[in-house]
């Protein structure tokens, strides 16, 4: 493998080696052969992550970032992902926001935690969530502590993947768009500027400070079960949001989005799932032993926890697809796989960068009589619009 370091990531790298003290290979002089860096590709990553983001990587985040340097990715093009990422923007807001201090639960509540080494060799501090009354102590300790208060991974800027996420919105030939924690609103901004009658949902007050002017009299501070819509939608849209909805009341949750998805419309859901799927293969694997012990068909009990013990970006839902795919059919929405792999086929360049998009549901109810084909269509055209996305 090829891992020349190149001008523009040199002096991100020479700031990371000395972190870690690493050794680097020295500038080339005129007429010699170029360097190629002594590091193994994890090693690469690892600092990276910790340099960049200034966190020690998750397991996935490492063995994705791994195997795209083992294929030839340069340092230089890595470097430069990482900081253009949601999270290293949400890092530079959080300079300009006070920072929200939370509490260490592991410190107050000992007894609700354990821990356990990842097959990678990584530490983990974990939530142990036996009973629904563990799950309902943490959702009231995020509302307590207004945990989403703070600045969190999921960026205010309007990028490549804000755009693409808009443009299969319009795809979908969606007239109205709910968004649900729309953040800021960088997606339901572009979808109104086009035209799309939108509605964005969430619960962080910093979302409404922050929010894009032309939508914020179109955002709406409520949890989904307190919203009072009554009305439907061509298209609800969750990126990254239902993992934070607790699981007691998760039935009740997909029965309100069932109720907001017009008899034609579709449900587009984008949340990190634990296993294999038929459609977009495995993105996160089942790193934790009781995940692996529950199996495909259960809620997973242990909550993978930051060192003060909130859950990893406040995700209370941990499954592997299959859970997720049954909980939506019980409320008679069911997943258009057809959809679904155009989306991937499409996207294929896109995802091998930002491989957490891939865990995709395409929703809609048993009764939707719409074309596959032409959704599939009209999506293409749409993302053929896209500025910068690769083919």
């Amino acid at each position: 493998m090829d891992l020349s370091i190149h001008a523009p990531a040199r002096s991100v790298l020479r700031k990371i080696a000395r972190k870690l003290n690493l050794r680097l290979p020295s500038r080339r002089e005129p007429g010699e052969r170029s360097p190629q860096s002594q590091f193994a590709p994890a090693a690469v990553a690892n600092a990276l992550y910790r340099g960049i983001l200034d966190r020690a990587p998750d397991p996935n985040g490492l063995r994705n970032l791994t195997e795209q340097l083992e294929r030839g990715k340069s340092i230089d093009a890595a470097a430069k992902e990482l900081l253009s990422s949601s999270e290293f923007t949400s890092t530079m807001l959080k300079q300009l926001i006070p920072p929200h201090q939370l509490p260490d639960l592991v410190q107050l509540y000992p007894e609700r935690y354990e821990r356990e080494t990842t097959p990678y060799g990584v530490p983990m501090i974990l939530f142990k969530a036996d009973s629904d009354c563990d799950f309902d102590f943490m959702e009231n300790a995020i509302a307590q502590h207004r945990y989403y208060d703070g600045i969190g991974v999921w960026g205010a800027k309007i990028d490549l993947d804000k755009r693409i996420t808009a443009a299969l919105v319009q795809g979908m030939g969606a007239t109205s768009c709910l968004e649900l924690g729309c953040f800021t609103g960088a997606v339901i901004s572009q979808l109104e500027e086009a035209g799309v009658d939108v509605v964005g949902l969430d619960v962080s007050h910093v979302a409404f400070a922050l929010a894009y002017p032309n939508i914020k009299n179109r955002m709406v501070y409520a949890d989904l079960l307190t919203a009072r819509l009554e009305r439907r939608f061509d298209a609800v849209l969750a990126m990254d949001i239902i993992e934070h909805l607790n699981p007691v009341k998760f039935d009740q949750y997909i029965g309100a989005i069932a109720a907001l998805v017009s008899a034609e419309g579709y449900f587009y859901l984008n949340s990190p799932m634990f296993g294999a799927d038929d459609v977009f293969g495995e993105v996160f694997g089942a790193y934790v032993s009781q995940w692996r012990e529950a199996g495909e068909q259960q809620l997973f009990r242990r909550l993978d926890c930051d060192a003060l013990g909130w859950p990893m970006h406040g995700h209370l839902v941990w499954a592997s697809p299959v859970w997720w795919e049954q909980q939506f059919a019980a409320h008679g929405l069911v997943r258009d796989r057809a959809v679904e792999q155009a989306i991937h086929a499409r996207l294929a360049p896109f995802f091998a960068d930002n491989p957490a998009r891939k865990c995709l549901f395409v929703l809609k109810h048993q009764g939707n009589t719409r074309n596959a084909q032409q959704v599939i269509n009209g999506i293409h055209a749409a993302l053929d619009k896209v500025p910068d996305l690769p083919r």
